[in-house]
């Protein structure tokens, strides 16, 4: 809980005590005590924002306000222990709520940098909007990158509040670690860049932590808003599009897989040409910002792309389709297209969960098990095919859930809620966090990583391979 939150619960439970105690006319002072809740529980309000976690706790504000302030409302004694009792569970409840669904806060990036982010709003004047076909593409960007010489005075929240739904609008509450409109790094050399494509139905965000790791190290971070995919893309003259992509009931019949796969592959290409277009605004904000922020400041040359989910088939296909992307981490992505047929042009890393099982070898499952199960397995096997084929990285996450290669686990510190596997978000995020600096600072930087060389030894955590010899000596040369 944050600090106001913690002291209206503590004010609360000290007065409901002193009720429900045979000596509660002994201290008179605990009678003001509901007024200064109310007063916290204002600031609390105002400064802190408020979240439906804390709805309980509100109402036994207003209760406790109103015994205070009309302290004889019932001369029945019983009356008055029982709505202590029951203000005590709501109390309870409250807390309980606010811990299962806290307002959290991500690991601090660990480089030598300051982060900084902007968001931009871009239009493709060459591709129409699938969804909208009166209407050019447009997206939402959001830019992470090395900041200097700026306070931490204005960190920007986790998400926007338009984007959020009553369930999750906690998040906008959230703040990262990354300071707003901050001034790019003063270097002697232009920064590489790494695009984010998000999951099937993710927003840019959905990856904060992996970003801001990157900038403090050196990186340029684009993020990707899709419009009616992303589960909502605001605008900024107001406009907020919600997807349209369902997100049940893909397994459940022979006709809703089909569908899925269908949609899969037509969200992976359209995401891929977002993917390309973006690599063309970036290369026109080097030329001149309108901000003046990123001109001259982004090294064209040394482009990387990862994805989480849908978004490791994205960038896979983005890397089939150009050559302008010298690195591809795929986060236990889903891929179609070209690319899970014939590759990527660039250097693949996969990063997945425990190796799936074959359906057969399961007895007694369902025929909706069956069909997950046997995509899973035949994305598997396509993915151990190419990278025998054509080389790469293949890091298995033992004791990982998929959202663990996200931040939503990061959510709540139950593993039910936050889709944590057991071994915990901050242990998965430090070995996505290595293994993905590693990667990228050997293909667009082209410095020694021991780590991609040399497998682990006895690590319970993970399983690493990688499946030719000496790759990023063999790019540097």
């Amino acid at each position: 809980m944050r600090i106001l939150e913690l002291c209206v619960t503590v004010g609360l439970f000290v007065y409901l005590a002193d009720q429900l105690s045979a000596h509660r006319h002994g201290y008179v002072g605990l009678h003001y005590l509901p007024i200064i809740c109310v007063a916290a529980t204002v600031a609390h309000v105002w400064f802190e924002g408020y979240r439906w976690q804390m709805l309980p706790i509100y109402l036994v504000v207003a209760g406790c306000a109103v015994q205070a302030i009309v302290p004889r409302w019932t001369s029945d004694v019983q009356l008055q222990y029982l709505s202590c009792l029951m203000a005590l569970c709501f109390l309870g409840g409250g807390l309980t709520l606010s811990t299962v669904f806290p307002v959290f806060e991500l690991p601090a990036p660990d480089g030598p940098y300051e982060v900084g982010t902007d968001v931009r709003h871009v239009m493709d004047p060459h591709r129409l909007e699938p969804a909208a076909p009166t209407h050019s593409r447009e997206l939402m960007l959001q830019i992470w990158y090395p900041a200097g010489g700026s306070a931490k005075t204005e960190l920007a929240p986790y998400q926007e509040r338009a984007t959020t739904t009553g369930w999750d609008a906690y998040f906008a509450l959230a703040k990262t670690h990354s300071v707003t409109h901050a001034p790019v790094a003063v270097s002697n050399s232009r920064y590489p860049i790494v695009l984010y494509a998000p999951s099937w139905t993710g927003m840019r965000t959905e990856n904060t932590h992996l970003a801001e790791q990157l900038a403090s190290h050196g990186y340029v971070v684009v993020g990707m808003d899709h419009p009616y995919s992303s589960l909502a893309t605001a605008f900024p003259d107001g406009r907020v599009v919600r997807t349209k992509l369902s997100d049940e009931g893909f397994y459940s019949s022979d006709e809703s897989f089909r569908r899925f796969l269908e949609t899969a592959e037509t969200e992976i290409r359209t995401r891929a040409d977002d993917a390309r277009f973006v690599l063309d605004t970036l290369h026109d904000l080097n030329e001149a910002d309108p901000q003046g922020r990123f001109t001259g400041r982004l090294n064209l040359d040394h482009i990387g792309i990862f994805g989480f989910s849908l978004g490791g088939g994205v960038a896979a296909q983005a890397c089939w389709l150009d050559d302008r992307f010298k690195a591809c981490l795929n986060m236990d992505g889903l891929m179609a297209g070209e690319s899970l047929s014939r590759g990527t042009r660039a250097p693949l890393f996969t990063m997945s969960e425990a190796d799936p099982l074959p359906p057969d070898s399961v007895p007694n499952i369902t025929p909706t098990k069956r069909r997950e199960m046997a995509l899973d397995r035949d994305q598997f096997l396509q993915l151990r095919t190419l990278l025998s084929t054509h080389g790469g990285y293949w890091l298995t996450l033992k004791r990982a859930k998929h959202f663990n290669f996200s931040d939503y686990p990061f959510s709540s510190p139950i593993r039910l809620f936050g889709r944590s596997g057991a071994i915990g978000p901050t242990k998965a995020a430090q070995i996505v966090d290595k293994y993905a600096l590693a990667f990228f600072a050997c293909y667009l930087k082209g410095t020694t990583q021991p780590i991609l060389e040399d497998a682990p030894i006895d690590n319970p955590d993970l399983q690493f391979q990688r499946t030719t010899p000496a790759l990023c000596r063999s790019r540097r040369a």
